[in-house]
């Protein structure tokens, strides 16, 4: 159904704007900063977006038995802080797509060229400020300084004009008295640069986060803005058929339901046991490796052996599949299955505070081909996707499985 409903391209046309005319109506309502911080928390909740920062549960990283709510820096569309800084050539050149692409979508909502230039200015005038407090990509990779559990009283002094006890209960978190912040100095500036602008301004950033969230689902000429804009960022030449735009979809919204229809199809009990033949194999040349090594002392290869032999390999796909109870879809409404598939995730992950660390879930789907190793859970992980040829056969020559599925094996055994 869901599928279906994603391909139903006629029903999608005729519809044009109307999925957000609602939201879009909201924003005008809103009237002063606490209602611009209800709103926003309000998009969270019902899966519409999420603006200003980021916000979800994750395990904690100093204590990877327990799940805690993580906030962290956000609020900008382009893929880098440095996209809004930096004046070099390609910079400059995402900067223009950019400003095309919000005048464009603004323009298709209704407002006049000269409006919808004035709001693209104003959007990106929010977004620099907010950019310009983000740590850069490479500070973002040190785990120490994102690492910052901050009691909710003196998150609050960071942020005077966020009351974050009661946007916790806004956004469904109850019992939690402390949270992990990657960067509190954002925050900081964000506090600032909530009444440094108007109310106008943020109405107006609120009704971009509507479109630019929605444009890839809307008719054609969001679909064409949208896909003009990734153009210019990617480079990619011409737009992906919409079968295939649809089913990756339908695999990122529905990847447990697809991923059991996949596995029973592509991936049978003996591939799985041969992979972990392989895996097991692996791990004990590099065991004979690390015992060979002239330069390594006894002690160090000590607890290089006792890491090679802590980390978990998955292979193919969870024991627990979820099952999407609650969540709503209908043949007929694409964007709001979107929409419910979305309040659904936010739901289920905030539903994890409180409970034991599911050590079962895969943080891919099954037919995805790509693999990863996960530091806070400490195991290398190989979805059902990648189980195929050129990688992967059952039947393969040793020759052909080593050389394919194996280089990845030991690539993700050396992250740990």
């Amino acid at each position: 159904d869901f599928y279906a409903a994603a391909m139903d391209s006629v029903t999608i046309e005729k519809l044009g704007i109307t999925p957000i005319k609602g939201e879009l109506e909201k924003i005008k309502q809103l009237n002063n900063l606490q209602s611009i911080l209800d709103y926003t928390t309000y998009l969270r909740v019902n899966g519409i977006g999420g603006t200003f920062y980021g916000f979800g549960v994750g395990q904690d990283r100093k204590n990877v038995n327990k799940y805690m709510v993580n906030v962290s820096q956000g609020g900008t569309t382009l893929g880098d802080r440095d996209y809004y800084l930096k004046d070099d050539s390609r910079s400059v050149k995402i900067r223009e797509a950019y400003d095309t692409y919000m005048t464009t979508l603004f323009k298709l909502i209704g407002y006049t060229d000269a409006i919808a230039q004035q709001k693209a200015k104003t959007v990106f005038t929010i977004e620099k400020a907010l950019a310009e407090a983000q740590m850069s990509r490479l500070e973002m990779r040190d785990p120490y300084k994102t690492y910052n559990k901050l009691t909710v009283a003196d998150f609050d002094k960071i942020t005077p004009n966020i009351n974050w006890k009661n946007t916790l209960t806004q956004l469904k978190v109850s019992g939690q008295d402390t949270v992990l912040v990657n960067n509190p100095t954002f925050f900081k500036s964000l506090n600032g640069l909530l009444t440094s602008t108007s109310v106008a301004d943020w109405k107006t950033y609120l009704e971009w986060n509507i479109l630019k969230g929605s444009s890839g689902s809307l008719s054609s000429p969001f679909v064409r803005a949208n896909f003009a804009f990734t153009q210019a960022q990617t480079g990619q030449k011409v737009q992906t058929p919409r079968w295939q735009r649809m089913s990756s979809l339908t695999d990122g919204v529905l990847g447990d339901l697809l991923g059991q229809l996949y596995v029973a199809k592509y991936f049978k009990p003996a591939a799985k046991a041969r992979m972990d033949e392989l895996i097991a194999n692996l791990r004990k040349a590099f065991e004979i490796r690390i015992n060979g090594l002239e330069w390594m002392s006894a002690e160090t290869k000590q607890k290089a052996l006792a890491k090679l032999n802590a980390f978990r390999p998955k292979v193919g796909y969870t024991t627990k599949w979820r099952n999407y109870d609650g969540l709503v879809i209908n043949r007929a409404t694409y964007f709001q299955n979107l929409r419910n598939a979305s309040k659904w995730a936010y739901n289920e992950n905030i539903s994890q505070l409180g409970k034991p660390v599911d050590r079962e879930r895969f943080g891919m789907t099954p037919p995805t081909v790509n693999a990863y190793y996960s530091p806070t859970l400490n195991e290398i992980v190989f979805p059902a996707g990648i189980l195929q040829f050129p990688f992967f056969h059952p039947d393969a020559d040793d020759a052909i499985n080593y050389g394919g599925i194996g280089a990845v094996i030991g690539h993700e055994m050396s992250h740990g």
